[in-house]
């Protein structure tokens, strides 16, 4: 090594550590934690009954008119908290509040033939009557095998249990469902929208079987 190189090095060694020796001599950054942009799909956004149909098939009824929404704080948990604003429907029209939380786990089970399990949990806080709700539910969906075309079909089994608060009444029910999906857009359309028909039967302690029908059709747009 050069004496002249030995000599740059000792000098620049018994300098002072400051700032700007610091960006002279060290190549070490400081590396900027990327920021996580907000994404739509985080939050939820929902009414009720805010707009009276006047189609003739409807019976005019009142109900109570509710706005609300949820957001997901923590990206890497399924975690949703949020608020829904209620206008009574009764000669004297209060306003509520409700504070609600949200948490689900799910998990697919390939070596079962692709079942899926779930496991929701979800409650509120009423301004109104100071009591609050907590339910838990889970669901087991079996991949039925049907050929239907373009419908994707499955057996849902969901037990849940509901605590009230407000009384201390605990109820306990399981629902058991077939349900059919279909896909009515291409993934290249800007719209997604989907088509969805669910049987189901349900049962709980002290009250009668259910039967329920429903037919749902979903539009958002491709994000």
């Amino acid at each position: 090594m050069p004496v002249a190189s030995v000599a740059d090095e000792m000098k620049i060694w018994s300098e002072n550590i400051t700032s700007a020796w610091l960006d002279n001599h060290v190549a070490a950054r400081r590396a900027g934690r990327p920021r996580s942009s907000p994404r739509l799909n985080r939050t939820q956004i929902w009414a009720n009954n805010i707009a009276r149909s006047d189609m003739q098939a409807f019976v005019p009824t009142d109900f109570d008119r509710a706005v609300g929404a949820k957001m997901q704080p923590f990206h890497d948990y399924n975690f949703l908290v949020g608020t829904e604003l209620i206008r009574g429907s009764g000669e004297v029209s209060l306003l509520s509040s409700k504070a609600t939380w949200e948490a689900f786990l799910t998990r697919d089970w390939e070596r079962l033939g692709g079942v899926r399990f779930g496991l929701s949990t979800a409650g509120f806080v009423d301004s109104i009557q100071s009591g609050y709700s907590q339910s838990v539910s889970g669901t087991m969906d079996i991949p039925l095998d049907l050929s239907l075309h373009t419908w994707s079909t499955e057996l849902r089994l969901s037990p849940s249990m509901n605590l009230d608060g407000l009384n201390g009444d605990i109820s306990t029910g399981l629902l058991s469902e077939i349900i059919g999906q279909t896909r009515l857009t291409t993934p290249a359309d800007r719209f997604r929208s989907e088509l969805n028909v669910r049987l189901g039967y349900g049962l709980a302690p002290n009250t009668r079987p259910v039967a329920s029908a429903r037919l749902e059709l979903r539009i958002a747009p491709n994000l």
